[in-house]
This record gives structure tokens, sequence and C-alpha cells, in this order.
């Protein structure tokens, strides 16, 4: 493989990958700057403790996802707790970004649901994988491993 394949390949690679995870991140933040949200949103007990949830172990396998995709062999060696690192750090700067935007206000117990989530995607997301072989085949592929 040429220098410029390589480049190409990276580049695609970050796109497929990288890209889901900054663009989700984004949507986090979109979402946590809306000061209220419309009444049509359910609003049964613990909602917005299922949302948070959701909402972060998504995040969680969009990281996790990404992390063993990578060439680097620390980055998938380490992928669970580098998952949990940075989904964990995201869901409170986003508490932290709550307290600036009015009509929400931070909260740690959201912030708990969040870190349990992505700890939950984390642990989860290699198992679930393991069971589709075409999954395991596009990472060996970018890593050279075939």
């Amino acid at each position: 493989m040429t220098i410029t394949e390589m480049r190409r390949f990276h580049a695609y690679h970050e796109c497929i990958y990288g890209a889901p995870v900054l663009a989700y991140a984004a949507l986090i933040f979109l979402l946590s700057s809306v000061s209220t949200f419309p009444d049509v949103v359910p609003s049964f007990t613990g909602f917005d403790k299922l949302a948070h949830f959701s909402e972060y172990y998504f995040f969680g396998c969009l990281i996790c996802r990404w992390l063993l995709a990578e060439r680097s062999h620390f980055a998938r060696r380490h992928a669970v707790l580098l998952t949990i690192l940075i989904g964990a750090f995201y869901g409170i700067s986003d508490e932290w970004h709550q307290s600036f935007v009015p009509g929400r206000d931070p909260s740690i117990w959201d912030a708990l649901i969040d870190a349990l989530a992505v700890v939950t995607a984390a642990v989860t997301y290699p198992s679930i994988m393991a069971k589709f072989p075409y999954s395991r085949d596009l990472s060996k592929t970018w890593r050279g491993d075939t």
C-alpha cells in the first residue's frame, strides 16, 4: 500500500469510526442547550434517567467502536477504560454545560447515570460485536492483521 493510499484509507477510517462519535457528541451538546422540551415528551417517573442512560449507552458504544478499530495497539488494548474515561468526562462536562443554560440545572444523578451507561456500553459492546464476524474483519483490515 502506498503512502497516498494509506492516507486516503486513514481519512476514510476516521470518517467511518471517528466522525459518528464527534457528531453524536455535538448532538448531545445541542440537546443540552435546549431550555425546555416540548410537552409531547413522555413524562413518566424515571423517563429522564432512562433517556440519559439510552443516550450515553449509545455514545459509549460509538466510542468503544472507534477505539477498537484504531490502529494504535494502546487504544485497542485499553478501549474499555478509555471509553469509560471519555464518556464519563463528557457526561460530567454535559451537566456542567447545563448549568449555563436557562431553565436547566446540573444533576449529579444524571452524571452518574451517564457514567453507568458508558460503563455498561464499554463492557457489553465488545462481546456483542464478537457475535458478528464481519465487524471484526473490518477492524483487522485497517490494522493490517489479515
